[in-house]
């Protein structure tokens, strides 16, 4: 008897079971909501950005015409000079016996030129003689000229109200002609410069003219200029184009030499796009990422950042303005992920 109430049970549970049936599971939406913006497009004068260091316009490389040992050098780096100032003179022996000879050859030209004259007046001397006496004579008064000439320039003096910014040689040491002994730099407000150098691509927005503001975080000061020459060929070393922005006079305490950042504005506009900062993902340098919309999709787009402004990205090349940025939900992207656009 206990066995068949056993079985009894045992098959009722399994026909109460089996008539149980299972709930579905509910699918779950796996689309990621996402807000989405239109890029703007606008006209505007991207600066062109680069750098280069403070001279003056007047900066000079002296040294002597002729070669010989220096005798005295009457200013030391960092001093002031004036214009005419004497600041370093050769040893004159050498020289001054050049120019003693030369002076006596001429005296000695003129009196053969002068004997061969009267002797000719006395049909003694011939025609070809009075001539090459005559010919004697001019050579022998240019290199009198040379010799003066070359003593003169035994010596350096200032060019320029400045400063010594570089000495090259010492006392006693040989030096060649030409070779550079003193570096002096103007101190004049109309004379600051900054020498700098931009690519082929941004050489091609600039005629010339154009408004800059130079920037010293030496001593945190930024200045007005502009482009005052450019170069019509690029650099051999750099491959760059070579500008020079000529600072507008201030009262700003100028040291040649400071490192200085330079923005220019072309008057050419260029056609950008703008996005808000926050659409911008993986950016590197002027490299950057956005998420469009397309479709129920997103797609990454990779983008050129010209420059960042307030709350603003411009972007010059990489998207249109019939892109749908999406600004909102991007960080959860990736390429291809199914979105759901909301208000």
């Amino acid at each position: 008897m206990k066995l068949i109430n056993y079985w009894t049970v045992l098959f009722a549970g399994i026909v109460i079971t089996g008539c149980h049936q299972t709930k579905p599971v509910e699918k779950m939406d796996s689309a990621i909501p996402v807000k989405v913006i239109s890029a703007e497009g606008l006209q505007e004068t991207e600066p062109l950005e680069t750098s280069g260091l403070l001279s003056s316009e007047q900066q000079s490389n002296l040294s002597f015409k002729t070669s010989g040992i220096i005798d005295r050098i009457l200013v030391k780096e960092g001093d002031q000079v004036h214009a005419g100032q004497l600041l370093a003179v050769l040893n004159m022996t050498e020289v001054n016996a050049q120019r003693s000879q030369a002076e006596e050859s001429f005296a000695k030209a003129q009196r053969d030129a002068r004997r061969t004259a009267n002797l000719y007046k006395d049909s003694v001397s011939t025609k070809e003689q009075l001539e090459n006496t005559a010919t004697a004579l001019t050579i022998a008064k240019k290199q009198l000229d040379i010799a003066r000439f070359n003593a003169a320039q035994s010596s350096i003096t200032a060019n320029t109200n400045g400063v010594v910014l570089k000495k090259a040689a010492n006392e006693g040491e040989q030096v060649s002609g030409g070779v550079v002994v003193l570096t002096i730099s103007s101190t004049a407000n109309k004379d600051w410069v900054i020498k700098c150098g931009v690519t082929d691509k941004d050489r091609a927005r600039i005629n010339g003219g154009e408004r800059a503001e130079i920037s010293f975080e030496a001593i945190h000061q930024t200045l007005s200029g502009k482009v005052r020459s450019m170069a019509q060929g690029s650099d051999s070393g750099s491959g760059l184009f070579q500008l020079e922005i000529a600072i507008n006079p201030s009262q700003a305490k100028l040291i040649a030499g400071l490192f200085a950042k330079v923005k220019i504005f072309p008057s050419v506009k260029a056609s950008l796009l703008s996005v808000p900062l926050d659409a911008l993902v993986e950016g590197k340098n002027d490299s950057a990422f956005v998420f469009v919309a397309v479709g129920q999709k997103a797609l990454k787009k990779s983008v050129r950042v010209a420059y960042l402004k307030g709350d603003k990205a411009y972007i010059s090349t990489g998207m249109t303005t019939t892109d749908r940025v999406i600004r909102e939900g991007s960080a959860y992207l990736t390429d291809g992920s199914v979105i759901k656009i909301i208000n």
